[in-house]
């Protein structure tokens, strides 16, 4: 990338350039300026991010996520499930709901485009130009991402995610004993964990020609802002893809599982991976369970028993994920136990229902259209998001590249991984879930 690491210093990285210090470290430390590793990032951390570039002059712009993660998170875990309340609350709320739902709504679908690798660039043979066309443009790749909304993300300032562990049971020991007690201390045994940042771009391009007679049209159509917006938007289906441990390939629609990544590998494991590596490792039991059957009783039974084992741990699962095959599945079920629609639904096509274990009641359940959705590979993850996060040294980043002809040429990356905090060695993840659901 063309930058000068000496601007990113005056983005807040410091008060002079410092050659010695990794570029890696640089860019993070602009980013998340003031922020310590590990720490909680909101949209607003984002955009003051984006504030301080500009004012430094860079050729680096922050990007802001299409919908404020936290929006998703109230949905999922808080005000998602309307039907819950009284009917005196519920009067209550309900012009405040819906204004919130309209805020939800507006926040994706009518986001406007800002400020995946390309085989050519787009020029005035797009088919966006004409003379007269309708006033809109149909973006069908547009859709909510959950899972990089639900998952939290954290700041990182260097080129690895360092984090450390103590295991459930590894706080040492306690002892009844006789009034003259010799003392004989124990030691509680931790774990350091380190991940090496994986770096994600989508690259794009676009004539002179064709910004010149985007803005001819009628209506005007910038086709720099559009292309930006399908780019950005490439980056952040990546993401989900590897955060769920699907096949990467945006224009996929497999969805199998990918492989574990090994850590010399471009890419980072996702939630599928990370569970599946724990085949009874040293922090005990297999906390995900093979399913023994499809139908919703079976389900519901395996769902309880990697429950009860991860409780065993000290896990709190809050929230669980699947297909779409399994959760009609369980749709149905639950309509022929409860005889009520379970079934609670948010404008930007993000639904959940509710599963109830003990400790745990309103446990949601979301469907998550990248999942696999053949027999063999029925899923459900159960995830406890306070021990799992996504680490970030720079979030989605626009940045212009080096201009050898009239067109514009631009890039927009993300350094990221993602880390589990319930896995002491890269094989014992404690979270957990039901998988190859027939």
């Amino acid at each position: 990338m063309a930058y000068d690491p000496r601007m990113l210093f005056r983005a807040g990285a410091g008060s002079r350039y410092v050659p010695a210090v990794s570029d890696a470290e640089v860019i993070g430390e602009a980013m998340w300026s003031g922020m310590i590793d590990g720490a909680p990032v909101s949209k607003a951390h984002i955009a003051n991010a984006q504030k301080r570039f500009l004012a430094a002059g860079t050729d680096m712009v922050p990007l802001l996520p299409n919908m404020d993660p936290e929006l998703v998170r109230m949905a999922i875990f808080e005000h998602g499930i309307k039907g819950d309340m009284t009917d005196r609350i519920q009067k209550a709320l309900d012009k405040n709901y819906n204004q919130w739902l309209d805020d939800v709504s507006k926040a994706f679908w009518d986001e406007l485009p800002d400020v995946c690798e390309l085989k050519k660039a787009m020029t005035t043979s797009s088919n966006f130009m004409h003379v007269i066309a309708d006033q809109d443009v149909t973006y069908l790749y547009k859709r909510p991402y959950p899972v990089q909304s639900l998952i939290p993300t954290e700041a990182n300032k260097g080129k690895t995610a360092n984090f450390d562990i103590v295991g459930p049971y590894d706080q040492g020991s306690a002892f009844p004993g006789v009034e003259d007690q010799d003392f004989t201390e124990s030691e509680m045994t931790s774990y350091n964990r380190s991940q090496y940042i994986k770096y994600l771009y989508a690259v794009l391009r676009v004539t002179k020609a064709a910004q010149l007679a985007g803005l001819a049209q009628v209506p005007a159509r910038d086709m720099l802002a559009i292309r930006i917006d399908a780019a950005q938007d490439a980056l952040r289906a990546l993401r989900e893809r590897m955060m769920l441990g699907v096949n990467i390939a945006v224009n996929d629609t497999t969805f199998a599982f990918h492989a574990a990544y090994a850590a010399g590998d471009v890419g980072y494991n996702g939630l599928y991976q990370m569970i599946q590596a724990n085949t009874a490792g040293t922090s005990g039991d297999q906390t995900w369970i093979t399913s023994t059957g499809g139908d919703y009783d079976s389900i519901m039974k395996d769902l309880d028993s990697s429950y009860n084992t991860m409780v065993k741990f000290g896990m709190q699962p809050n929230l669980a994920l699947c297909d779409y095959r399994i959760f009609s599945i369980i749709r149905r079920g639950e309509w022929q136990k409860m005889r009520t629609e379970p079934i609670k639904e948010l404008a930007t096509g993000i639904s959940k229902l509710s599963l109830n274990f003990p400790g745990a009641d309103g446990l949601p359940l979301v469907p998550h259209a990248f999942m696999p959705q053949t027999a063999a590979y029925g899923t459900i993850m159960l995830v406890d998001t306070r021990l799992i996060a996504r680490r970030t040294l720079w979030q989605d980043m626009y940045e212009d590249l080096a201009k050898i002809n009239l067109s514009s040429k631009a890039v927009i990356s993300a350094a990221e991984t993602m880390v589990d905090k319930s896995d002491i060695d890269a094989a014992s993840s404690l979270q957990g879930g039901v998988f190859t659901i027939a």
